[in-house]
């Protein structure tokens, strides 16, 4: 039977057997963790449901639920060490066999996008390495990640004549190019279509940004740009992912991984509270 995998994307986050997250108040040093977020990248693949599982301890942890094409997670703190990153159709058991598996080993210091790319039919996991290191004052550095289908090869140029990427193919990035910081206006263009597209960037000084290429939704294609990981002091940094469920219901509008966050700030709290409870019987006994 096929499995309607419309898979995303995956990344990271806490599991009981060696991810570690930040205080809200405080960051961990970029030199002794690893930073991930996960990125939803095939067009024609159906929402999931993303596991992890740590190497050195084999416990399975959900995190993040019903993720959709363009979606993108925040970073999180991610132990050094070996990973297995499986997707599900979203709402599945997670007894049920993965639709779609790869493994990453996350180093002290690094910086990562995890993301399933491609079409259903040729789905498949890749672990992309972000740049933490910014450039000199004045300039930024962008690349380009190529998810639109619908432009099998694609130019993305800036004005005068910048080029970000010449006739990159679909599930591609490229490297990062240097550029001066300020308002860029970006052009990509389908090779060999009328398609094209534009949007407006703006470029910090010392940042390090992705400039995403989707299928727009009704046809066409569209921009998107993305923070990318330029040095812990200022790359953002999620909570503590801890999974709704497959089938944990959320308001309207709101991506289903910050809905998991908030479903975790409710169980830490009910936690406390049981606590609490439980010492004042003590003491009245």
């Amino acid at each position: 039977m096929r499995v309607p995998v419309r898979i995303l994307i995956v990344a990271a986050a806490v599991v009981t057997t060696g991810l570690t997250a930040p205080a809200a108040s405080a960051a961990a040093p970029s030199t002794q963790n690893a930073m991930i977020r996960g990125a939803h990248l095939s067009p024609d693949t159906t929402n999931v449901d993303v596991y992890l599982t740590a190497f050195s301890g084999g416990t399975t942890t959900l995190w993040l639920s019903s993720v959709g094409y363009g979606d993108v997670s925040p970073y999180n703190w991610l132990k050094p060490g070996p990973y297995a990153v499986s997707m599900r159709p979203h709402g599945a058991a997670a007894s049920t066999p993965a639709a779609l598996s790869w493994t990453l080993t996350a180093k002290a210091g690094h910086a990562y996008t995890a993301a399933g790319v491609g079409t259903n039919k040729k789905l498949h996991g890749v672990i992309i390495e972000d740049q933490l290191t910014p450039p000199a004052a004045g300039h930024g550095l962008v690349r380009v990640i190529q998810a639109a289908s619908r432009a099998p090869r694609a130019d993305i140029t800036a004005q005068n004549g910048l080029v970000l990427a010449k006739s990159a193919a679909f599930a591609s990035t490229t490297k990062y190019t240097i550029v001066p910081a300020g308002t860029l206006q970006v052009a990509a263009k389908a090779d060999g279509t009328s398609l094209d597209t534009s949007a407006t960037v703006a470029v910090k000084s010392g940042s390090v940004s992705s400039v995403v290429l989707l299928d727009g939704k009704g046809g066409g294609l569209a921009l998107r740009t993305l923070t990318d990981a330029a040095g812990a002091a200022t790359t953002p940094i999620g909570s503590v992912p801890a999974g709704g469920g497959g089938t944990v219901h959320r308001p309207n509008g709101i991506p289903s991984w910050t809905w998991g966050l908030g479903a975790a700030a409710v169980v830490a709290l009910a936690g406390s509270a049981l606590a609490v409870r439980g010492r004042r019987r003590s003491a009245a006994a």
